[in-house]
């Protein structure tokens, strides 16, 4: 799926350093002493860092943290015996309200502060599309995945189902460019323009020409140089020449993430003593990955026994989301995320471009075919194997 940025959530503002942030969280349904945690991500981090926690009581628990200007920050909850429950905000000066139902956790709402009040807004207006979206894929991914694996792309149902997924997609599409366009110029409009390059609606260019419009304030800014650190990615030596990917025989990148259950794993820890191993990049929004995933499944129950394994790098935002598509698509093998959307190291790292993307390697790490879809990935699976 082309990266279209339709599920963006966040902004920021600048304000002094003598400024306190104070994050008062509503937390429904959890037991008392329960730790909450603030994490942000800091520049040159590839996961948030912890800032500042507190204790929950009574349903409430206040924290207190500076913060100077955007800090893309999380709540983190931790209950025992259970999954943590995470919710996105923007951390700026100002009281911050965050309220939080551990029975209905997709259900957060931020507010109090400017940014966090215009983020929630944004939400309540994308929401609504992204959930469409993904009932379409639920209920439409598989047959679609089946009519183009016998060749059936051009016949009137195949058309008809790929039209209406298209549609589906002009209103967030219009939601997103509304925001862009009443912010510009802006700090929130700076945000946007972080998350609009890995969506690739413009050129490298075109990009570039419209971070030439910010003041040097907002250049310098900890987003300013998150955009100019996404520019110089697509951009070779600024002449507009686009980064190149990963090839078969080099080595794919290390890369660092969480399990469901909060444990970290890395790629390198996790190829020791493998043979054949297929580092599946996908998000639980993404239709054409959720459409491929019966395949995947397919050529693990086929060959898993026989020396194939598979990690799953979701680079979803959502934690129950990614949670339940794991569960909905039976994806048995081990699932890794930081949750952090395309903001994620990996997309960088590995240059993707659009998910599904995927990488075949043996257990040295070394890329031996990318981007396997349908049949095409058991044959290449079996014929490494017999090898």
């Amino acid at each position: 799926m082309k990266k279209l940025g339709v599920f963006l959530i966040a902004a920021l503002v600048f304000a002094s350093c003598e400024k306190k942030s104070v994050i008062e969280v509503t937390a429904s349904n959890f037991p008392d002493n329960t730790e909450v945690e603030i994490l942000a991500v800091e520049i040159g981090k590839d996961v948030p860092t912890e800032v500042a926690k507190g204790t929950i009581v009574g349903g409430k628990v206040s924290i207190e943290h500076k913060f100077t200007e955007l800090d893309e920050a999380f709540l983190s909850i931790k209950s025992e015996g259970e999954q943590g429950f995470n919710a996105f905000f923007l951390g700026e000066p100002g009281t911050i309200t965050i309220k939080i139902d551990k029975e209905t956790p997709e259900k957060t709402v931020v507010g109090g502060t400017e940014n966090n009040e215009k983020l929630q807004k944004f939400q309540n207006e994308i929401n609504p599309y992204a959930e469409k979206i993904m009932k379409f894929s639920d209920e439409n991914g598989m047959q679609m995945m089946m009519m183009a694996q016998s060749g059936q792309t051009d016949s009137e149902e195949f058309k008809k189902l790929q039209a209406q997924y298209e549609e589906l997609l002009v209103a967030p599409k219009t939601i997103l460019d509304k925001y862009a366009k009443e912010n510009e110029g802006n700090a929130f409009g700076m945000f946007l323009l972080n998350q609009m390059i890995p969506a690739g609606e413009k050129t490298p260019a075109e990009f570039k020409a419209e971070y030439d419009k910010y003041s040097k304030e907002l250049k310098e800014s900890k987003i300013g140089k998150r955009v100019a650190e996404r520019l110089s990615q697509i951009l070779d030596e600024g002449e507009g020449e686009e980064v190149k990917g990963l090839s078969v025989g080099e080595k794919l990148p290390e890369f660092k993430a969480f399990t469901p259950e909060g444990k970290e794993l890395t790629l390198s820890s996790f190829l020791q003593g493998k043979k054949l191993v297929l580092v599946d990049v996908w998000a639980a929004w993404c239709g054409p990955c959720r459409q491929e995933n019966p395949n995947v499944v397919k050529a693990y129950e086929a060959y898993h026994a026989k020396g194939f394994d598979i990690i799953g790098y979701s680079i979803d935002k959502e934690d129950a989301a990614w949670k339940k598509a794991i569960a909905t698509d039976k994806l048995t093998w081990t699932q890794v995320s930081n949750l952090k959307f395309w903001e994620d190291p990996i997309v960088a790292d590995y240059g993707i471009e659009g998910i599904p993307a995927n990488y075949l390697v043996d257990g040295n790490g070394t890329i031996l075919a990318m981007n396997l879809r349908g049949e095409e990935l058991s044959k290449t699976v079996e014929e490494l194997l017999a090898k």
